[in-house]
């Protein structure tokens, strides 16, 4: 039965992937950005890096998916209507990029049918796959980094596939890729693979940038590759005037990224600064082997709070901090009732 679906999944995927590659992105159906208010119950995992084993992990300690056996890169899903957020870097240095792939594409459909949502953010190494970083990486490097980047081709010719046409803009993975939201921002907060960027922007300009960056095609060029902006930066929570120049413009209450192991102080766990900043890429890689696996889970007590917690698979969970949620995450109904009430 998981081999129909699997197949039925990849049939629906190569079949849409043909029909949109002459229109480019339906930017209707996959806008720059998301947001979301009023979520009861939000998760979000960091960099995977191909790390099966330890994403299962990560998603049996969070409770929202169990991998259907112990070998398989399939997931049942189980979290109901709660939303589960991949800031990006599924891919590199682990041994089944293209496996992860497979199992959150089929974890994206399961969870829609459930009421929930998985959302997955680009990351910079989802854009070197596409620009051609990661195959000239594989050939020409020459310390143990070289396998990091092989593993990955070796991901999809291992499943039988063609690598090149698979990540193509008309290729099951590509197309998937390119239809990724550059950032999410749930009950206030960003979650995004980077971080800040450099110099504070607002939340249309990133999206007109990212519009305009997709539609041109070229990865090795603007948003993907500025190392200043919110994909690449690193070292901006170094920054305090900066972080709250950037939150202000964003108007957000605070960030959730990956991208820089120990970010904010300590490798193999999730740190949170300031009651604002939360650093969640673990390095749960075995090529880092810093952790086993691991999420955040943010979740609403007293009706207005939002508790910040990280959950791990082999040790006990970490309270981080919580925060009210702000007027604007409130579900529609909510922010009526707080309206009237303010003009009472």
């Amino acid at each position: 039965m998981q081999r129909i679906r699997f197949i039925a999944f990849l049939l629906f995927f190569v079949v849409a992937a043909s029909v949109l590659s002459a229109a480019g992105r339906d930017w209707e159906k996959y806008p720059a950005y998301l947001e979301i208010t009023g979520a009861s119950r939000v998760y979000a995992v960091g960099d995977v890096h191909g790390a099966f084993d330890q994403f299962a992990a990560a998603l049996g300690a969070l409770k929202v998916a169990t991998r259907t056996s112990n070998d398989s890169f399939r997931f049942t899903w189980q979290g109901e209507d709660a939303i589960l957020i991949l800031t990006g870097d599924l891919t590199d240095r682990g041994l089944h990029s293209k496996q992860t792939y497979d199992a959150v594409m089929d974890l994206q459909m399961q969870a829609e049918k459930a009421g929930g949502k998985v959302i997955v953010t680009l990351g910079n190494h989802e854009v070197m796959l596409l620009n051609g970083q990661v195959e000239e990486w594989a050939k020409t490097l020459t310390s143990h980094k070289k396998q990091h980047y092989q593993n990955t081709i070796d991901s999809f010719t291992r499943d039988g596939l063609d690598f090149h046409q698979a990540i193509s803009e008309n290729g099951v993975y590509g197309r998937w890729i390119r239809n990724r939201p550059l950032f999410a921002v749930v009950n206030g907060f960003m979650f995004v693979h980077g971080g800040l960027a450099n110099k504070p922007v607002t939340r249309s300009t990133l999206a007109a940038d990212y519009k305009d960056d997709i539609d041109r095609g070229d990865f090795k060029k603007g948003i993907f590759m500025n190392h200043d902006s919110v994909l690449w930066n690193r070292d901006w929570w170094k920054n305090d005037q900066l972080v709250e120049q950037g939150l202000k413009a964003l108007g957000i209450m605070g960030v959730v990224f990956g991208h820089t192991t120990e970010a904010l102080g300590q490798k193999g766990k999730i740190i949170a600064k300031d009651d604002r900043l939360v650093a969640i890429d673990i390095g749960m890689t075995p090529s880092y082997g810093y952790s086993k696996g691991g999420g955040l889970a943010i979740t609403t007590a007293a009706g207005d709070q939002l508790v910040f917690r990280a959950i791990y698979p082999d040790a006990p969970e970490e309270m981080l901090f919580s925060v009210k949620m702000p007027a604007s995450a409130y579900p529609q109904t909510r922010r009526k009732k707080a309206r009237a009430l303010t003009a009472n």
